[in-house]
């Protein structure tokens, strides 16, 4: 809910490839606080923009102090993550 605030408060800046869009995002380890947003392509999303959705993060949950991690993965690690996973259950 943090990061779609944010995103619909400022989305990220479009491109000639079109924009950025957020899928949805998970916390995926807590030592340090882990969150991976699951996007169509992270290479839409510049440093700027990253700093602020993570910034966002912060402001909203109580981190202060910690380090924040903030990933974005595209479809094709995704696609990719799967077809490994569904390899390793049929070996």
């Amino acid at each position: 809910q943090v990061v779609r605030d944010a995103v619909l408060w400022q989305p990220p800046p479009a491109s000639l490839k079109g924009g950025g869009k957020i899928y949805y995002v998970s916390q995926t380890a807590v030592s340090p606080p882990t969150f991976v947003a699951m996007c169509n392509n992270p290479d839409l999303f510049p440093p700027n923009y990253r700093r602020y959705l993570e910034r966002k993060l912060r402001e909203s949950l109580p981190f202060d102090g910690t380090p924040i991690r903030f990933l974005l993965r595209g479809k094709r690690l995704r696609q990719e993550l799967r077809d490994v996973s569904k390899r390793r259950r049929h070996a």
